[in-house]
């Protein structure tokens, strides 16, 4: 599976957003940025892609910035893929090759789990985990 640059900060973006829901304080693209570890050159471009997807609002002025338009738990990753291009994923390559061989069949097995995975995931979940992790690394310290 091939996650692309565009996709992974799409998602690491909207998780930063959505860790402090339902607090409706826009975030600035500089703080998102920062905690999310994405490049603020690519993050506007992403973020203006997931605005015009209806996944987040932006709100103009000194304080403005960007919310989630849905609820966490209303934003499923597979949406977010599919929207955003998909992942670059075995099945692309399985039609390149246009092989019908027992390998070819075993990366579009794959492929078809990686999506069913997906399916099963909202943004929700992932915030859920993130907090767990964060959680789990304050009592190492």
């Amino acid at each position: 599976m091939k996650v692309s640059a565009r996709m992974d900060y799409a998602v690491r973006a909207l998780l930063e957003l959505g860790y402090h829901w339902p607090d409706t304080h826009p975030r600035q693209v500089r703080e998102i940025s920062r905690k999310a570890g994405v490049p603020q050159k690519f993050l506007i471009h992403i973020l203006i892609a997931l605005k015009n997807l209806g996944y987040v609002h932006s709100i103009r002025g000194k304080t403005g910035g960007y919310i989630l338009a849905l609820g966490p738990q209303d934003i499923k990753l597979a949406d977010i893929v599919k929207q955003l291009g998909g992942l670059g994923s075995f099945d692309e390559q399985k039609r390149k090759t246009k092989k019908n061989d027992a390998v070819s069949l075993l990366w579009q097995e794959i492929d078809q789990r990686i999506i069913q995975t997906l399916k099963g995931v909202n943004l929700e979940d992932l915030c859920n985990r993130q907090r767990q992790h964060i959680k789990a690394l304050s009592y190492d310290i």
